[in-house]
């Protein structure tokens, strides 16, 4: 389903940056017309659902897909049920909201100051300070909801999902307490294992693999599914399924820094559930002495040397030497290149009579991502030439495509304004900015390239 990596954290601080800069400010001007929304949740048998996080949002805002990214959680208001299941949200904006539910344990990750922590961060561009808030170790996984919202009845008025999003859609008037409203859920199919190595150490707060394999009971069809959840300080972690109409049977496994482990065989393997059950006490075993999870990314520094001589004080740090690499299938040569802007890395490629990258095909474009990696780069692609009309920095026209959609990072820029495309951390794909962008400003590397190069060989020992 999702295939992240430690380089989601960038992305995930985009999107941060995007929302909360963006929030902040409709959020002053929606406190001027706000209103509250108070009411119980409860279950299909009208049992009360205590200690559950819900949130309302602005409708708008909303991403497709039923769960959050963590930039999403700021631009919530959200409280918890009480004992007898009744929660009050205030300040909510006017007009078409959502409401929805999130993590049981989201308190355990997401601090009552996370939000200030970023804020004052962002205002003083301080990169240290964002990644020691450890916003870039969260990941959508973290955000699933324990429960599937059914209905919402507010004043006799049932409203349900929306069949696009699943998501339970209505609005309120300004400035006005709607009371007694009804919140009906259900638990959501789930499995909850418990990841320990050989000695009985369990492993702690750290991010695995989980993959699993179902078919159903009746019929040959078959499928597989996997996410990356985070185990707690005992090792437990959850995994949510996707909900069935039919019975299917289910084989689990773990993955961690190359281990792999199969559920400890105390249930029959494969175990069959039906529709909306769940699955507690599975153990996975590492056959392993224990291994401590990787300790999140540091920001780079530099030692500082006692008494350096003055002459050595102000010397500029040197970049990591990028080198030529030639594409075995168009014989083309390409390399990276750190830039200031986007015009600075055309300056460097017009210095090495090359270009900025030319992309003609998805062959191509899955080598580039195999030898630079996902992060943003520079690409060649503008219509700066012809409005409208997308053409290389070589001059050739677009005939392959892999664009994300213009809303993927929400940005506030009208889509007719971006001029300048460039590569993400998302899977390679592209994404269309202009000057004002704020991916424009974490943009810092390009990928230039020129054909018919001739890469000398470093010449074999005898």
């Amino acid at each position: 389903m999702k295939r992240l990596t430690w380089n989601m954290w960038l992305f995930i601080l985009l999107i941060t940056v995007i929302a909360l800069f963006i929030g902040f400010t409709a959020h002053s001007i929606a406190q001027k017309q706000t209103s509250t929304l108070s009411g119980r949740v409860v279950d299909v048998k009208g049992n009360p659902v205590i200690e559950l996080p819900v949130f309302v949002r602005a409708a708008e805002s909303f991403r497709i897909g039923p769960f959050f990214f963590p930039s999403d959680y700021f631009d919530a208001r959200h409280t918890r049920t009480a004992f007898d299941g009744s929660f009050s949200i205030t300040d909510i904006p006017s007009g078409s909201i959502y409401f929805g539910s999130l993590s049981k344990n989201i308190k355990a990750l997401i601090s009552d100051d996370l939000e200030a922590k970023i804020k004052k961060a962002l205002e003083k561009r301080d990169v240290a300070a964002l990644r020691a808030s450890g916003i870039h170790e969260l990941e959508s996984e973290d955000f699933e909801p324990d429960v599937k919202v059914l209905s919402v009845n507010i004043q006799g008025i049932t409203f349900y999902p929306r069949s696009d999003f699943d998501k339970i859609v209505f609005g309120v008037k300004p400035g006005t307490h709607t009371e007694n409203v009804l919140i009906t859920v259900k638990p959501r199919m789930r499995i909850r294992g418990r990841v320990i190595f050989r000695d009985g150490t369990p492993l702690a707060n750290a991010r695995l693999r989980v993959s699993i394999r179902y078919h159903y009971k009746e019929g040959d069809r078959s499928g597989s599914t996997g996410e990356n959840p985070r185990t707690d300080a005992d090792g437990y972690f959850i995994f949510y399924l996707e909900e069935k109409n039919e019975a299917a049977f289910y084989t689990f496994s773990v993955k961690y820094m190359g281990l792999i482990a199969n559920a400890d065989p105390v249930l029959p393997d494969p175990v069959l559930l039906k529709p909306g059950e769940r699955l507690e006490g599975l153990t996975f075993t590492f056959h392993s002495d224990p291994i401590a999870p990787k300790p999140p990314r540091k920001t780079e520094t530099i030692a500082k040397k006692p008494d350096p001589p003055p002459a050595q004080e102000h010397l500029p740090r040197r970049k990591p030497e990028e080198v030529w690499i030639v594409n075995p299938t168009n014989g083309h040569a390409y390399k990276r290149v750190h830039c200031k802007t986007r015009d600075d890395a055309i300056a460097q490629a017009t210095k090495e009579k090359a270009h900025l990258v030319t992309i003609n095909n998805a062959k191509e474009q899955a080598w580039l991502g195999a030898v630079f990696g996902h992060e943003f780069y520079w690409i060649g692609l503008s219509h700066v030439e012809k409005e409208g009309e997308w053409q290389w920095h070589n001059g050739e026209p677009l005939t392959y495509q892999n664009w994300l959609s213009n809303d993927y990072f929400s940005e506030s820029l009208n889509a007719n304004e971006r001029d300048y495309a460039v590569m993400t951390l998302v899977d390679g794909k592209w994404y269309a900015v202009s000057p004002k962008s704020a991916i424009v400003q974490m943009t810092e590397m390009a990928i230039i390239e020129k054909a018919d190069v001739k890469i000398k060989q470093p010449a074999k020992k005898k």
